[in-house]
């Protein structure tokens, strides 16, 4: 799992043999990574308002809602992807989003640990942008190797999942 950090292409290339439990394990481990992360920033930055309470209610909502969001999105990309391709399924959706979630959230949880350094916030920042590139990277690179796309029918296809279901929450945002 952390060779996605520095060799995500061997990765991608393992995953291409169906593996649900090993994706499931990644996406298990990712949600604990980036919920422990976030579970970092709350408490460096909110720490004298929280209480046990919300801390605990807060980690078990979190975790169960990213693994949760990740298994629908990619259920969503999956779909719009069979349709640019006609090739992949649910497993090339899922495989694609997790391998993408795996750096970020590793990402989060050091910059998290490393805001209670002195200065340790510009190290945070320099540490969680390298995740995401490597994220958004590997997002891109496992779409084209697993739905046997270019690089701008994944763009596409990222972009029918992403705008629909902004559009969404935002949707429902209004109405709350």
């Amino acid at each position: 799992m952390f060779a996605l950090l520095y060799d995500p292409v061997s990765e991608i290339t393992k995953s291409k043999k169906q593996s649900y439990s090993r994706i499931l394990m990644y996406l298990i481990a990712a949600s604990l990574f980036e919920t422990a992360g976030l579970f970092f920033f709350a408490w460096r930055y909110y720490g004298e308002i929280l209480t046990s309470n919300m801390v605990i209610n807060g980690i078990i909502g979190v975790l169960f809602a990213l693994i949760a969001l990740n298994l629908l999105v990619a259920f969503l990309f999956s779909f719009a992807m069979h349709i640019l391709d006609g090739d992949g399924g649910y497993y090339e959706g899922l495989t694609t989003l997790v391998l993408a979630m795996v750096a970020p959230a590793i990402a989060i949880f050091f910059g998290g640990a490393l805001t209670y350094l002195p200065y340790g916030v510009f190290a945070a920042i320099l540490v969680v942008l390298y995740g995401y590139i490597i994220g958004t990277a590997t997002l891109f690179r496992s779409g084209k190797e697993l739905f046997e796309l270019d690089y701008a029918g994944v763009f596409i296809g990222f972009l029918i999942t992403v705008v629909p279901c902004a559009l969404a929450v935002r949707a429902i945002a209004s109405l709350l």
